[in-house]
């Protein structure tokens, strides 16, 4: 049965037989089941079971389903800064907040025997989720460490990674503070030759990104620290050429990836970085609090443990070392565990189509209306789910908060302008919704 059959079905069925009291209604909700005669918008948003999954090319139905029974946004509100933190969907909440409640409950079961369950985080290598991360960005397990965030996994490279005096390092000066700082510190204290570049205020052409790195490289540069999509302008750089270009001058190329894991494909070994650093809690929809460090083998030996605590010089262990952080919470793992497999449900490349084609909708509507400018890239190459965008007389602050009081659209300020990031839980209707509401702005 195809998908809109089968969903045409269950609705008709729902409908039919909806004559049950709401509380009763909502029995089935927490095993993620849904009794039969139960109409569907009576469920609240987030509690639904996951939709199937059809071969080929989702339809706009599957994605209507997906956003009523996976995510708790109300549907009456249209949440367009995943940049920022994302919504995790109903099998990731689901999975964190039963872990959660095992350990509290089963807490007098750990008995610290070696192979038997353990109930936090911080000193065991956590295989079974470092290979399911390794595999969706085709890296090894012994390649990925574990963090907190995407400014953990910077700091250690930036702090950790062996460099002499007068070494340079060349960074976006307007990269995120948790793809910048660290290089900064380092600098300070250290002496290190941090050198920054500048992008400029219209990108068009990847080869302007290129040139800023090549122009500011010396025969001192050991560090290209390149954003691979900038988080307050939305400028996606091209790194494969750049590893590459980086490669062959025997520069070291690590890349903040904060902006496009859950967005973009990421291939590491297809890109040919040495490191790659990123926050799943914000597009890959992971719990928040969690973090993931690529370091390929042949640069681990260069990074030293800046963090220490029981095997932070087993050297043996690969990246593991660089998890000696003490106790964490299991359970976020529990539910990173799941954020991946339900990318990997998706497909990362399906993934990537939908967010795009959502936000080149918005942008081609953008370009109609008067006063409206977009200031990021629209290039093939360069363009991403993320848009920065004004209008002419407005800040940034007026025009979120006047998005949000108005429509229940959430954008963020972005000083003159504003970004609009579209991921999965955004539907067709709410991208038209916000161009109708931009309209009557720009009209104002």
């Amino acid at each position: 049965m195809s998908f809109t059959r089968r969903l045409f079905v269950s609705r008709s069925a729902a409908i039919a037989g909806a004559a049950l009291a709401l509380p009763d209604r909502l029995l089935g909700i927490g095993n993620g089941t849904i009794p039969a005669n139960v109409e569907l918008s009576a469920v609240p948003p987030g509690h639904g079971p996951m939709p199937d999954i059809p071969e080929g090319h989702l339809p706009l139905e599957f994605w209507q389903e997906l956003r009523r029974n996976q995510f708790l946004i109300p549907a009456d509100e249209a949440f367009f800064n995943t940049g920022t933190l994302g919504s995790s969907p109903k099998v990731v909440r689901d999975a964190v907040i039963d872990h959660m409640n095992h350990v509290d409950r089963d807490i007098a079961h750990w008995d610290y025997k070696a192979g038997n369950e353990q109930y936090f985080t911080g000193y065991a290598p956590e295989e079974w989720v470092r290979a399911k991360l390794a595999k969706l960005i085709n890296a090894e397990t012994d390649e990925i460490a574990l963090t907190q965030n995407a400014t953990f996994g910077m700091n250690f490279i930036a702090n950790g990674l062996a460099l002499g005096v007068g070494d340079e390092v060349i960074c976006d000066e307007g990269a995120h503070p948790g793809g910048r700082c660290g290089w900064e510190l380092r600098d300070k204290r250290y002496g290190a030759n941090v050198k920054f570049v500048r992008i400029p205020a219209v990108v068009t052409d990847p080869q302007q990104l290129i040139d800023l790195y090549e122009r500011a490289t010396t025969p001192q540069t050991k560090v290209w620290a390149i954003p691979h999509m900038t988080s307050g302008t939305a400028v996606r750089f091209p790194v494969n050429e750049l590893c590459r270009r980086a490669r062959q001058r025997g520069i070291i190329s690590v890349i903040d990836g904060a902006q496009t894991l859950g967005h973009l494909v990421i291939d590491v070994k297809a890109m040919g970085c040495d490191a790659f650093f990123s926050s799943p809690h914000k597009w890959m929809l992971a719990p928040k609090g969690t973090g993931i460090l690529f370091i390929r083998k042949d640069l681990q030996p260069r990074v030293w443990s800046t963090l220490a605590s029981t095997e932070w010089d087993n050297h043996d262990a690969g990246a593991y070392r660089l998890m000696q952080y003490g106790t964490g919470n299991l359970s976020l793992l529990v539910g990173l565990e799941k954020a991946v497999d339900f990318q990997n449900e998706l497909q990362p490349a399906r993934i990537q189509e939908r967010v795009l084609s959502l936000a080149d909708r918005l942008r081609a509507g953008l370009q109609q209306i008067p006063k409206v400018a977009i200031s990021s890239p629209t290039h093939p190459e360069l363009r991403s789910a993320t848009t920065i965008w004004s209008i002419a007389g407005m800040t940034g602050e007026r025009i979120q908060d006047a998005l949000w009081n108005d429509a229940k659209i959430r954008v963020r300020s972005m000083g003159t302008g504003v970004r609009h990031c579209c991921h999965i839980y955004n539907l067709d209707s709410e991208v038209d919704r916000a161009l109708e509401n931009v309209r009557r702005l720009a009209r104002a």
